[in-house]
């Protein structure tokens, strides 16, 4: 086991390969379902499925409120001066011990109303998906540790563990146990209760009430971070209980086959903040070298890309992912890639806020939003309209991004650069129009597929190129100035 570093040992930017390690992350964090959902979609019946499909994006996005902001501010503990990484191994221990608890709170909750109603069998896919939720909530306060030390591999090691290793159990579970969706959560989370205990004993995380002026600053800082956390999930998840509730998992199930097209490249930006987010916080709300505003225009390229990437393979991909896809699917496929801009400027901008410690108007400004997108969510989900539920919450992402660069810009116009962001996010609108243009037959969208594959292949063969020549450049200035 790699020994932990400290802030005086290494480098305040991870290294450059830590971005590639990140990115398997992601890739591996995302081809759990993708890998298993054409299987079990098939050995389901399709309410099983509407549950299984259900409880993924309950976990997916419940994480969300149970951390409550915390692993940003862990990460952001440990660069302080002095004895950082020791408080922040002690938050990352009350960490745990609060995800644990709010998991369990959640799970008696849910099985009481369950047992009340007489669902608790229909239920127990829900249930089972609580319990993993609290359990991935202690396994993200180690990999902020993880993350803030550089330990990239043993990070790549639990996300594959904790994700395709769980969803390639249920799948298991479902084709030689039981083809229930209690059976597919049942298996997943065994497999995240013991990468939790590996994240534990790799992290060792301190006694959780050692410091309790840095948890009593940290709950500060995060308490605001909570009814953003649940706003947040509301924009998220908020389709899915609309779709439910009105018209039954079976229906949900359609709209939950193409999901993954938002929940990969989500995954992959997701990813990529364990980079961004530790040169971000590592400045405290400065930018003396420009690290900050490199990192935005990264960001600002990977928004653009993920549209370009998601929205041309929609078709192929959804031609694999889901079992007879109608036209509505194939657009919706199309429509949801594009979230990741959105989201990309909403991370960049809240993460300068929580860098500067001006954290209020979250509380505020995302509950607002929400309120907003479940309103107008509402009408295309009664009228079963699939793709204008996918149209207003990719909107409503874009809107909240937007939002929080003004806010964050009022603090300091440094803090977030708006020019590659915006620009980024008015070339993906640009894609995704382009794209819903297209016909929706199997040959157009290998062609698109194919045709975004080639242009990205040589935009990523000409940036290495060029950082190759400014390289060698430098070194030759470096050299001609030693002579």
């Amino acid at each position: 086991m790699a020994a932990p570093v400290s802030v005086a040992s290494s480098s305040l930017t991870p290294p450059g390969h830590h971005r590639f390690l990140y990115l398997l992350a992601a890739v591996a964090q995302a081809a759990g379902p993708l890998l298993t959902q054409p299987f079990v979609q098939r050995i389901l019946s399709p309410e099983q499925w509407g549950r299984v499909s259900f409880a993924i994006s309950l976990i997916s996005v419940g994480l969300i409120v149970i951390l409550a902001g915390l692993p940003l501010i862990i990460t952001r503990t440990y660069f302080e001066a002095g004895i950082g990484p020791k408080h922040a191994r002690s938050l990352a221990g009350f960490g745990i011990l609060q995800s644990a608890g709010l998991g369990v709170l959640a799970v008696a909750c849910a099985g009481a109303v369950a047992l009340l109603s007489g669902q608790f069998t229909d239920q127990l896919s829900v249930l089972l998906a609580l319990l993993s939720v609290g359990l991935l909530g202690c396994i993200q306060m180690c990999l902020a540790v993880l993350r803030a030390e550089h330990r990239a591999s043993l990070f790549v090691g639990i996300t594959i563990g904790a994700q395709t290793l769980g969803h390639l159990a249920g799948l298991g579970a479902v084709t030689f146990f039981s083809p229930t969706a209690a059976s597919y959560l049942g298996a997943f989370s065994i497999i995240v209760l013991i990468t939790a205990l590996w994240s534990a004993v790799a992290v060792r995380p301190g006694a959780p009430f050692e410091f309790p002026r840095v948890i009593k600053s940290a709950l500060k800082t995060s308490m605001p971070v909570l009814p953003h956390s649940i706003a947040l999930v509301l924009m998220l998840q908020g389709e899915s209980f609309l779709l439910t509730t009105m018209h039954g998992p079976a229906l949900y199930g359609k709209y939950g086959a193409v999901l993954p097209m938002a929940l990969g490249p989500l995954a992959v930006v997701l990813a990529l903040s364990n980079v961004w987010d530790t040169q971000v916080l590592s400045q405290h709300g400065k930018d003396p070298h420009g690290i900050v505003k490199r990192t935005q225009r990264e960001g600002a390229v990977v928004g653009v890309a993920l549209a370009l990437a998601g929205s041309s393979a929609a078709v192929f991909a959804t031609n694999i992912l889901v079992k007879s896809p109608t036209v509505e699917q194939f657009q919706l496929a199309r429509l949801l890639p594009s979230i990741a801009m959105g989201y990309v400027i909403f991370l960049m901008s809240t993460t300068q806020m929580v860098a500067v410690g001006k954290t209020r108007l979250l509380a505020v400004i995302t509950p607002l939003t929400a309120g907003v997108a479940l309103l107008a969510m509402s009408w295309p989900a009664s009228s079963e309209s699939l793709f204008f539920v996918g149209l207003v919450k990719v909107s409503c992402f874009a809107a909240l991004g937007a939002i929080y660069l003004l806010v964050a810009r009022r603090y300091g116009k440094g803090l977030v650069h708006a020019r590659p962001l915006l620009i980024g996010l008015a070339a993906t609108a640009g894609i995704t129009a382009i794209m819903l243009s297209l016909p929706t037959d199997f040959v157009t969208g290998l062609v698109t597929f194919g045709l975004a594959a080639l242009l990205m292949a040589g935009a990523a063969a000409f940036l290495f190129l060029k950082r190759r020549q400014s390289a060698r450049s430098a070194e030759e200035k470096q050299q001609s100035e030693v002579t």
